[in-house]
């Protein structure tokens, strides 16, 4: 485990702790696996490919069907973005059925309550949205029938919701109409430890303040061109911190906030809430559209849930809003971690 230090900004060891396989509390014995899989596309050995698995949870026997193409919908989604899309050869993809007695997770907020076996559920951290699961040892039993490093955990439900952390796993609900965002905006979370760049929706994280420049490679505090992280993508007529109309768009973005509160408070149908991102969506297009360096790197201010004083690389990103598509500083980071996994990065 590590810690940054505030001095020199770079992480140290805090704790370790030593594994011993042959140990009397590790259980050696077989783990039977009777779970179907599915292989969705498959590019080579594991040792030399990415491999994600991609589980389910809430969906019954009789919608394993519904499952598979679930996965198989998603994946293609995934891949069609950049970088996935030009990498699309160096991963593989498996889906593992896990048929549960109900439809549908667990739904605090709303009061809706269910068992599932991977138990995920909405309203992780109190946020009506976030669903996890913390039944880690049930998951990687489930997910162990199969190579991977990288893990997507499909929910059958359309109420708008994920989640995405790093190294552990990505959640997704898989019949909203936003589903294709929520996959690539979570796995951009799970795979390269890529920050949240909006700022003004609710979260259950609390910003701290700024004192150490961000570990994660999209954003950072110093607009500083000689110490930008991506400074070699910076054209040199491009100021930093770079213009941008964001007392327009903040206000707009907190009154969509605003009206999203009031309508998970009336617990309105999700077709009403789908409706608000939609014109939200319309609306960004329209004020992103109308900049003068909107499809240039820099450094704009707001990101990392901070109105002020954090920067991110692009105006827009799928980090930052829910158009599906990763800014070049986000596809780097992508790329480098794909390469760790591959033949051709090694």
């Amino acid at each position: 485990m590590g810690k940054r230090d505030p001095q020199t900004n770079k992480f140290k060891t805090i704790w370790t702790a030593d594994v011993d396989p042959s140990s009397r509390e590790v259980n050696p014995a077989d783990l039977t696996h009777t779970d179907v899989v599915d292989v969705i596309q498959e590019n080579g050995p594991a040792a030399e490919k990415v491999d994600i698995v991609i589980l389910g949870d809430g969906y019954t026997k009789a919608e394993m069907g519904k499952f598979k193409n679930d996965a198989k919908r998603l994946s293609a989604v995934l891949m069609a973005q950049e970088p996935f899309k030009s990498k699309s050869k160096d991963i593989n993809i498996r889906a593992i059925e896990t048929p549960s007695e109900v439809s549908g997770v667990c739904k605090p907020h709303p009061g809706v309550f269910k068992r599932t076996p991977l138990s995920v559920q909405y309203g992780a951290f109190d946020s009506e949205r976030y669903a996890l699961t913390y039944d880690n040892k049930t998951v990687r039993n489930v997910a162990s029938q199969v190579p991977y490093d990288f893990m997507v955990i499909l929910v059958n439900e359309r109420t708008y919701g994920g989640g995405g952390i790093y190294n552990l796993y990505t959640t997704v609900s898989s019949d909203n109409k936003f589903a294709d965002y929520i996959m690539v905006h979570e796995l951009g979370h799970h795979m390269a430890g890529l920050a949240d760049e909006y700022y003004s929706s609710a979260v259950a994280y609390e910003a701290p303040d700024i004192k150490l420049e961000p570990w994660e490679t999209n954003i950072t505090a110093m607009p500083d061109k000689n110490k930008l992280k991506w400074k070699d993508l910076v054209d040199p007529s491009t100021p930093l911190p770079t213009p941008w109309n964001k007392e327009a768009f903040d206000k707009f973005g907190n009154d969509i906030q605003q009206q999203r509160k009031k309508l998970r408070e009336e617990k309105v149908p999700e077709e009403v809430m789908e409706a608000l991102f939609m014109k939200q969506y319309k609306q960004e297009d329209e004020y992103f559209s109308k900049e003068k360096y909107k499809d240039a790197v820099g450094a704009f201010e707001g990101a990392g849930y901070t109105p002020k004083g954090l920067y991110r690389s692009q105006l827009d990103c799928i980090m930052y809003t829910r158009h599906i598509h990763f800014c070049k500083v986000c596809q780097r980071s992508l790329i480098s971690v794909i390469e760790q996994y591959t033949a051709t990065g090694k």
